[in-house]
């Protein structure tokens, strides 16, 4: 199948999308998928399936979104919306490649899944992107029952990051049958994760070989190399009986810079802001003396001397008489990120003169 497009949206329904397959006693490769177009988007359970149900090897997908790719959602029934290639467990073969480049791809709560699942290996993913996000346990998985787990090749121009559960994986054995876990290849400029998310990268096997991890980044921040998954966000290449993987992590040390974002000064109060406070910026007064001569002397309160009430870095409203804000009145935008004499930090307008 081939097919050129300005956009494709594939939504709502547990048998809406794209599909080739394999089936009854039909042997042989599957078709192949190959899409062109602007941007591609899967929701509710929208898919792109190249699958075998008989003997022989799924196809491959091939997908070239110039702007982006959007998976998001489930169905009714409870599929995930995805690119998926995939071995049905009463079939023999291996599972299709899937080719997908875009500026920006984002999963949520779907993904991109290579699997065999009856007799045979994964086929591998390989994805080109600007940019990739992964959240609400979005996926990009290759996973065999008994076979080799397939690859996974991710580059990305700028940052991977994932959230909130979110996974990339290849798993070989979940049937405690043999096979070797896959290796994942990503090149990031950045990769972050948030520790507690428990968003993870692995390779792991059952009774073959964990899979091989090989990461270059500029910057990895939030996750970290573990010999086996934690509730924290991780990087694995394990067995649970065989011989564990390689990980090789090519990225400077982000650790004294994720250890002092706790050591940020804090942000005002909010409370004690009011509505249309602005930030007088002081400037340095130049001292000046005045002497006096003779036995006359000067009130220490002369008339006409002008004090100003207020103080460099403080906050203070502007004096108005009309009614206070009330919801509906206009908004008044900060100008910038100002820092305050005790180190706080204020999103705030500068007071005019």
């Amino acid at each position: 199948m081939l097919a050129m497009l300005l956009a494709l949206m594939v939504s709502a329904g547990s048998l809406s999308g794209i599909f080739t397959t394999l089936e009854g006693e039909a042997e042989g490769r599957g078709g192949n998928i190959n899409l062109t177009t602007g941007s591609l988007f899967l929701t509710n359970g929208g898919i792109v399936n190249a699958g075998t149900f008989s003997r022989g090897d799924g196809g491959s997908i091939t997908i070239d979104a110039r702007d982006r790719i959007l998976i998001d959602g489930i169905s009714t029934t409870g599929f995930a919306s995805g690119v998926f290639s995939a071995v049905n467990p009463t079939a023999v073969g291996n599972g299709g490649n899937i080719n997908l480049t875009t500026d920006s791809l984002f999963l949520n709560r779907g993904g991109i899944s290579s699997s065999s699942l009856g007799q045979g290996k994964a086929g591998d993913i390989n994805i080109n992107s600007g940019s990739t996000t992964l959240n609400n346990q979005g996926f990009i998985a290759a996973a065999t029952n008994s076979g080799d787990g397939g690859n996974i090749n991710l580059t990305v121009d700028d940052l991977l990051l994932l959230r909130h559960g979110s996974g990339i994986s290849t798993t070989a054995g979940t049937a405690q049958s043999g096979g070797d876990g896959g290796n994942i290849n990503i090149d990031s400029r950045f990769i972050v994760a948030i520790p507690q998310e428990n968003s993870d990268i692995t390779a792991n096997a059952f009774t073959g070989t964990g899979g091989k991890v090989e990461i270059n980044s500029q910057g990895i921040f939030g996750i970290e190399s573990r010999t086996k998954l934690t509730e924290k966000s991780d990087i694995t290449a394990s067995s649970e009986q065989g011989v564990s993987g390689v990980i090789n992590i090519n990225a400077p040390d982000t650790s004294s810079i994720q250890n002092s974002f706790t050591e940020l000064p804090p942000v005002i109060d909010t409370n004690a802001l009011i509505a249309n406070s602005c930030i007088s910026r002081g400037t340095k007064r130049q001292e000046n003396s005045f002497t006096i001569t003779g036995s006359g002397a000067l009130t220490t309160n002369r008339p006409g001397l002008l004090v100003s009430i207020y103080t460099t870095g403080e906050v203070r409203g502007v004096e108005t008489t009309s009614s206070p804000w009330k919801k509906g009145d206009p908004i008044i935008e900060p100008t910038g990120l100002y820092r305050l004499n005790n180190g706080q930090l204020l999103l705030s307008q500068e007071c005019s003169n």
